[in-house]
């Protein structure tokens, strides 16, 4: 079993490490999950995927593989990023299989946790397309509130998609 970081209730969160990098792949080259990540939807290839990792790596980053507790089964990754003084950036991947299972609301709220408790930060923020609606309600319910709104980012499914800032504080 994997050495995990952190522990909640259905996920264990271990380093991001090579080891899953076809389940990485797999995921950021799922159309249905790519949609929800960025403005712009591309395949990643292994090689990409190994640099991204080391990048990772070398940067000591604050990010997650999530694994369900009972099974080892690969959830996705959960991250902290851009740092600005004591507030961060929040970005979260869920491999379509587990999606619909509650691991985005608990994987979310460990990570609240940890980045008010362990690394004392004040804000939480994060951006989200207008058409992800699910995850727009898991972010309201956990309390991000919206805060700003940039028009037309995108075009997905034929539709005009914003970016939502959301954010939350201690």
């Amino acid at each position: 079993m994997q050495k995990y970081l952190l522990e909640s209730e259905n996920i264990i969160y271990v380093p991001i490490s090579m080891e899953f990098i076809n389940d990485y792949l797999t995921m950021v080259n799922d159309i249905n999950v790519a949609k929800f990540i960025s403005n712009e939807i591309r395949t990643f290839s292994y090689e990409e995927e190994e640099e991204w990792i080391q990048s990772k790596l070398e940067q000591n980053a604050v990010i997650f593989t999530m694994l369900e507790k009972n099974t080892n089964k690969f959830i996705g990754n959960i991250e902290l990023l851009k740092f600005e003084g004591a507030s961060a950036e929040m970005g979260i991947t869920i491999t379509g299989e587990m999606q619909n299972k509650h691991f985005g609301y608990e994987g979310m709220k460990t990570l609240i946790e940890y980045g008010f408790n362990t690394l004392k930060l004040d804000e939480i923020r994060l951006i989200v397309l207008s058409n992800n609606l699910r995850a727009i309600h898991c972010y309201k319910k956990l309390g991000f509130i919206e805060y700003k709104v940039d028009k037309d980012v995108t075009i997905i499914d034929n539709e005009s998609v914003d970016d939502i800032y959301m954010k939350i504080k201690k």
